[in-house]
């Protein structure tokens, strides 16, 4: 079944909201056959189509035990299929099957035994391992996707993997969006992932690259403390111990349950006609099998019932988090957060993941900052998610003064309490309706940020939904916010972390 719908709808680019008041976005949608979405918005112009095609999948459709394997997947979707990336498929193959066979007895040898295995055995097979993968190299073509993108006009190839989805994006000329409907359903029905043990520790080599950072560990415990039964619990990039023990029958099994067409949206934004895509896209998508429906996550985040803090130590700067549980996107108390959050914090809070801003004009920071002088600074950020949300205050202070974090924590519940009683000024509310719109009609304003933000919003509440969470922050009152603020800013809903400076860690 298909169907092709044209709706003119307020506000996209930020000149005719400034003269006119309202913009028209025009979306063309197509769903094939096998259930793949596709999207379309028409910009008469440069003869350049941005081409981004995203999967309802992220780390929150992960378990413990392959944590991560999202990420891996997308890096992996870069290393070829049988007819790309490879000068002779069955020759190459034939060393994988090796290659698999060794490292499956590694993986057994090391990690299924209590004493981590046989020391000799386990070099000797390494080793193996090590000569194995040296020798497929030659059938191996390096960089060959973005080889043929660029051979044909191709800029922007890029991917991304978050909590909740993965995108693959490319930017071509008018004629050559073929190519990319070509790759991208050869990808999805025939990744094959050479060099998986390579890559991943690649992968590896960046989550300890991000190890380093000060205050890496104990940001990932916090995150971890505060969505204490979610798929959230855990980062993007997945723990150590999944990524090294993760195999590439793992990897098969998630690409092949999530990277079907039932579960993906394709976007283009460019100078086309419609019915051009549509009939390239009947050609190509089209060919791949539909999957099985699939399931949403089943764990939510239960209600905390308890006050949580966390203190830590290391060469990170000195500074205070304090976060409370939130209502997901598309609840009615997201947009009254958001508004509070861009009053306090002057970042936007952002209803569609956005963590706001550094707060610089913000009301903590004129509070905390300018007047009082007891932090360097001080904001506020809302994040709505698709199944959870968060709303945090951070600050860092003064220790030239000899302020602590216990003392801006001290400042901070007293702002919240007065939120409570009295809420905030209409003026303040105005500005920061004006200000959440203005950022919202400017992430729009690129041809790649607007097929980002309607083809990520497609894949949970639709594309629409990117349009009705504006009119929510347009209603939001004052008696929204102080009703929000006494709902959620309370001790059982939230978690303190506190992290100080100490040096030689």
């Amino acid at each position: 079944m298909k169907r092709t719908l044209t709706l003119s709808l307020a506000v996209l680019v930020l000149a005719a909201f400034a003269s006119a008041g309202a913009i028209t976005l025009d979306v063309k949608e197509h769903t094939l056959a096998n259930g793949m979405k596709i999207l379309m918005i028409p910009k008469p112009g440069v003869p350049r189509v941005v081409c981004h095609i995203y999967f309802k999948v992220g780390s929150i459709n992960e378990k413990p035990g392959i944590t991560g394997i999202a990420h891996v997947h997308e890096h992996m979707m870069f290393k070829g299929t049988r007819m790309m990336g490879v000068t002779d498929y069955d020759k190459d193959t034939a060393i994988d099957r090796q290659i698999d066979e060794v490292m499956d007895q590694i993986y057994r040898e090391k990690y299924w035994k209590a004493d981590g295995g046989d020391k000799a055995k386990l070099a000797a097979l390494q080793k193996k391992a090590d000569e194995l993968i040296a020798s497929e190299k030659q059938y191996v073509i390096k960089d060959d996707l973005w080889g043929l993108y660029m051979k044909n006009g191709g800029t922007g190839l890029n991917a991304s993997t978050g909590n909740e989805n993965t995108g693959y994006y490319v930017t071509l000329p008018t004629n050559k969006v073929e190519l990319q409907m070509l790759l991208e359903s050869d990808r999805m029905m025939a990744a094959y992932f050479r060099e998986f043990y390579s890559e991943k520790d690649v992968i590896m080599e960046e989550r300890r690259l991000s190890e380093n950072g000060p205050g890496f560990f104990f940001n990932e415990q916090v995150s971890a403390a505060f969505y204490a039964a979610s798929p959230y619990h855990w980062e993007v990039v997945g723990w150590m111990d999944d990524l090294k023990k993760m195999t590439k029958a793992d990897l098969i099994e998630f690409h092949n349950k999530y990277y079907v067409p039932n579960n993906a949206v394709a976007i283009y934004v460019g100078d086309f006609d419609p019915a051009q895509i549509l009939a390239l896209a009947e050609k190509y998508f089209g060919r791949v099998p539909k999957g099985p429906d699939i399931e949403p996550i089943r764990t939510y985040e239960p209600p905390q019932y308890g006050e949580k803090r966390m203190n830590g130590e290391g060469p990170g700067p000195t500074g205070l988090q304090i976060m409370f549980h939130a209502p997901w996107a598309g609840q009615p108390d997201a947009a009254p957060l958001s508004i509070l959050a861009s009053i306090l914090g002057s970042g936007g809070g952002g209803m569609r993941g956005g963590r706001g801003g550094s707060g610089g004009t913000g009301r903590l920071n004129k509070i905390l900052v300018q007047e009082k002088q007891l932090a360097v600074n001080a904001s506020a950020s809302s994040r709505a998610q698709w199944y959870v949300g968060a709303f945090q205050f951070s600050a860092s202070p003064r220790l030239d003064k000899g302020v602590t974090p216990e003392d801006l924590e001290k400042e901070i519940w007293a702002e919240i309490e007065k939120i409570k009683k009295d809420g905030v000024t209409a003026d303040e509310i105005q500005k920061a309706k004006n200000r959440n719109e203005a950022n919202f009609i400017r992430s729009l304003g690129s041809t790649s940020g607007l097929a980002g933000s309607v083809g990520r919003a497609e894949l949970h509440r639709g594309w629409k939904s990117i349009l009705s969470d504006l009119e929510d922050l347009k209603k939001v009152s004052n008696d929204d916010i102080k009703r929000v603020a006494a709902k959620y800013f309370v001790k059982d809903n939230s978690l303190t972390a506190v992290y100080k400076r100490k040096m030689g860690r």
